[in-house]
């Protein structure tokens, strides 16, 4: 059975369609093709640029969950907001790097690693407390922690512990690139392009700017390095 979109959508050059092209199943896309395809382009976009901080050693796997589903949330909901968040997080990376440039840091890796949790304080081989990056720094300037034999990680240990790779990368960025050609291609043959797609090609553009800012920021790491006094 061939289902039309007319009466769920309205396509954006719907003035160009007659009611002959809207009723011909040969020429347009079943409901569900359109549907799953814009549900699949979201959520692949939206779960990819996520990039949580790391989890607490004492947080269930069920509230690390949990978490990264409210972020995903309020991308959807509000993505110019989590752009904000990257962008902020981004530059606050660069800056922790530079100050830590002569000292332990050498780019906006490990700016992003201090930021979100990777460096853990140990005492008596229990957690403690996750150290933020000023307070790691007046560690390791005060001498109370060993540089190089508890706090510093290379950026192949920070890469090797983190779940982001290229081909990750790559099925994004090809996702939304079809997406685009996909949209582009009916606007330019004049076909109909129904509200849901142009609001999943908005989103798509918006998650992908999310990315960039965190394209170097470690993804899904479940646990922090550890320092010992």
């Amino acid at each position: 059975m061939c289902f039309t979109l007319s009466f769920l959508f309205i396509p954006a050059n719907a003035d160009d369609l007659s009611l002959n092209d809207i009723t011909a199943c040969s020429g347009y896309r079943t409901l569900y093709s359109v549907i799953s395809s814009c549900i699949l382009a979201l959520f692949a976009c939206t779960w990819t640029s996520i990039h949580p901080n790391i989890p607490s050693p004492h947080e269930t796997t069920f509230r690390v969950t949990r978490r990264r589903a409210g972020v995903m949330l309020a991308a959807l909901v509000g993505p110019e907001l989590v752009i904000l968040w990257a962008m902020r997080q981004f530059f606050h990376a660069g800056n922790v790097a530079k100050k830590f440039n002569d000292t332990l840091f050498k780019d906006e890796t490990h700016g992003f690693f201090a930021m979100m949790g990777g460096f853990m304080l140990y005492y008596n081989d229990e957690p403690h407390h996750t150290l933020a990056p000023d307070e790691l720094l007046d560690f390791i300037l005060s001498g109370r922690v060993n540089r190089h034999q508890t706090v510093e990680i290379t950026e192949d240990e920070i890469e090797d512990k983190s779940k982001r790779d290229t081909i990750s990368k790559a099925i994004l960025i090809l996702q939304i690139t079809w997406f685009l050609i996909q949209y582009i291609t009916r606007y330019i043959e004049h076909l109909a392009i129904t509200q849901l797609e142009v609001g999943t090609l908005a989103f798509a553009v918006l998650n992908l700017i999310t990315y960039c800012f965190w394209w170097k920021k470690p993804l899904n790491m479940q646990r922090p390095h550890r320092v010992y006094l």
